[in-house]
């Protein structure tokens, strides 16, 4: 009998979209189970312009004043349309991510394990990204009263 592996806790964030560009489409936070990520989010066409490989698209978060500047990831396709992984920084930790975008790109819905990446072990790393895109409509929805905008649009969570 197989031994199953460890699978990490992993966390909700939902963003819609607010704007769009030629080479972007930006995104604003509407829910998150934790804070850990940014309220503007983009994903971008990967130009070449960067040391990122095997990602046609990017995911960039908006953690300085300038986009430039913001932390870069690259999205990796997995085995389902529309599904990628990628490794984000949480508290300068890499931690594994599986990023749901809609088909017309009016959303984003990010699962992240926090803190956690199988570091040099690309079956163990599969093996999560294939359970939690398994599980994604089987994970508990979580209550919208967790979180809530204020007035000037930044997210508070209870």
């Amino acid at each position: 009998m197989k031994k199953s592996a460890f699978i990490p806790d992993y966390y909700l964030l939902s963003y819609n979209k607010e704007s769009e560009r030629k080479t972007y489409v930006q995104f604003k936070i509407i829910f998150a189970e934790k804070k850990l990520l940014t309220n503007l989010i983009r994903i971008e066409k990967n130009n070449g312009y960067n040391k990122i490989k095997d990602a046609q698209r990017l995911l960039r978060i908006r953690n300085k004043n300038n986009w430039q500047k913001c932390n870069l990831t690259g999205l990796r396709e997995t085995f389902v349309k529309n599904f990628y992984y990628a490794d984000v920084f949480i508290d300068g930790v890499k931690s594994l991510s599986v990023v749901k975008l809609s088909e017309n790109f009016d959303e984003v819905h990010i699962r992240i394990c926090r803190k956690f990446y199988p570091e040099n072990n690309p079956h163990y790393r599969a093996e999560i990204v294939k359970h939690i895109i398994s599980n994604w409509y089987d994970a508990p929805k979580p209550k919208t009263t967790n979180t809530q905008l204020d007035e000037v649009g930044q997210l508070t969570l209870f």
